[in-house]
């Protein structure tokens, strides 16, 4: 351990404060970033004992602590992140089924990576272009619309739980739905609420 911990002051020693926090980034994210530069607040020669990173992958605030005995500095880290997207290898109409063959997938670096942004092509049966989606458009989230799992007029399988007490009956659902989503189901004279769960599968609010 003491040998451990005498290679890493050796190390801190022999680097810069901006190599430091440069190599603790990569240390943590790998090849998913690159550092374009690390801006320093604090003195020159400053003898680096500990470097925290506050820092999430796709996230444009990147943020490093440099301690110093007592002190503690910050430095502002400018950084790109890795992100696969899918390019639109044609025009795809308003309302279209989404599959993988009609996209190519590149790796691009950016600031910073949007949530819609993230997809995987397993989630391409989930959704419908919610608009039309021009060749060398970028895919988003925000461009699709998730289809219903369960549809108006279904017969599902309606799961009532109270406790250590589960029941389950056929209903009709009177909405459609997507998992999650709460829609009202209908058992022979009586509407109910329930949730999506699966595939012709809703839980029975109270």
């Amino acid at each position: 351990m003491w040998l451990l911990s005498l290679l890493l002051l050796f190390s801190f020693a022999f680097s810069s404060p901006e190599e430091l926090i440069e190599s603790e980034v990569y240390k943590r994210f790998g090849n998913s970033v690159k550092v374009q530069s690390v801006r320093l607040f604090a003195p020159k020669n400053l003898e680096v004992e500990r470097v925290e990173l506050d820092m999430e992958y796709g996230r444009s605030r990147a943020v490093a602590y440099l301690y110093s005995g007592k002190e503690r500095y910050q430095a502002i880290v400018n950084a790109l992140w890795k992100a696969k997207v899918f390019i639109a290898l044609e025009d795809i109409p308003k309302g279209s089924p989404i599959r993988p063959e009609q996209f190519k997938v590149e790796e691009r670096f950016m600031k910073t990576i949007p949530s819609d942004l993230r997809l995987s092509s397993e989630d391409f049966e989930k959704y419908i272009a919610s608009t039309r989606i021009a060749r060398g458009t970028i895919l988003r989230r925000s461009l699709l619309k998730e289809v219903p799992i369960v549809k108006s007029g279904d017969l599902v399988e309606a799961v009532y739980k109270s406790g250590s007490i589960e029941l389950s009956f056929q209903a009709v659902a009177v909405d459609s739905g997507t998992a999650g989503k709460i829609i009202r189901i209908r058992r022979e004279d009586k509407i109910l609420r329930g949730r999506v769960l699966a595939k012709g599968k809703v839980e029975v609010l109270p």
